[in-house]
């Protein structure tokens, strides 16, 4: 089925995104070879979608030294032999885009509407993702690929959650990025890695392509997991939905994300955006 996005053409096609930047990529594709792997089915013993998150940033050429030091404690997701799994998320927000703002402004209680499809498995779910004091609930259900508004099948399962009007809702980002998927021994923790970052809006298309987001997803917080220790750098705020949003819209308000972009640029990491090209 047709996306039927209203928002700006990429720059590249999708097999060249799946291998750019291709040092950091073939790097760390070795050192996904060297880990034991686990399927998906059993991966379904470790969902925690009633879960702490934190995360750390890194650069993209610093994953394979970060999964060398993790290789004893940690399974990979091998699906289909490929450790490496492509993921789109269609996002839908208001006109004035209320849940941007919402999480700018830190709101304790926040949310995030969007369509997941995973592109290796071509299946996708419509998925809620609220913050609710301080824990990360996400809930989902089996759907179709993103249209121009919420399936009418899906809008009793947002209006159950949450009080946002589906026919205010339309789609303002499509972002797309592989996923290594790593669970710890006992099945307790979750870690992914986000490499190879694209963004489309309405009016813009953007890249993090240097960038490497390493997630923690414990049933509670553990600063002593050996992921954690593996990865000596400083927890921050990361959200790929407002991050895109500010890359492909620099007008947007972002204050609170200023902090965010400037540690990124430390690290040697441009947050581009690419094309003003409208389809």
């Amino acid at each position: 089925m047709d996306n039927a996005l209203p928002i700006a053409a990429p720059t590249t096609s999708l097999a060249q995104r799946r291998t750019a930047p291709l040092d950091a990529r073939s790097s760390t594709a070795a050192a996904l070879r060297e880990m034991e792997t686990v399927t998906l089915a059993e991966l379904d013993q470790a969902q925690l979608h009633d879960r702490m998150e934190s995360k750390v940033v890194t650069r993209a050429d610093a994953v394979a030294g970060i999964l060398g030091r993790l290789r004893h404690d940690y399974l990979v997701m091998d699906h289909d032999n490929n450790r490496f799994q492509r993921y789109s998320n269609t996002y839908f927000d208001t006109a004035n885009l209320a849940n941007y703002h919402e999480h700018h402004n830190q709101k304790r209680r926040r949310c995030k509407v969007r369509y997941r499809r995973y592109v290796d498995s071509d299946l996708t779910y419509f998925e809620v993702k609220r913050n609710v004091s301080g824990r990360t609930v996400k809930e989902r259900k089996s759907s179709i690929p993103a249209g121009q508004s919420v399936w009418p099948d899906d809008v009793p399962f947002l209006t159950d959650r949450i009080a946002d009007n589906p026919d205010q809702l339309s789609v303002s980002l499509l972002v797309e990025y592989e996923r290594i998927l790593l669970v710890s021994r006992d099945f307790n923790e979750r870690v992914t890695i986000d490499m190879n970052l694209r963004f489309r809006s309405r009016t813009a298309a953007g890249e993090m392509s240097q960038l490497a987001i390493v997630e923690f997803k414990q049933p509670r917080f553990d600063r002593n997991s050996p992921a954690m220790r593996a990865i000596p750098r400083p927890r921050q705020m990361f959200s790929k939905y407002c991050m895109g949003l500010a890359t492909c819209n620099p007008s947007l308000k972002r204050n609170r994300f200023k902090k965010v972009f400037l540690g990124l640029a430390d690290i040697g990491v441009d947050a581009r955006c690419t094309t003003m090209a409208v389809a």
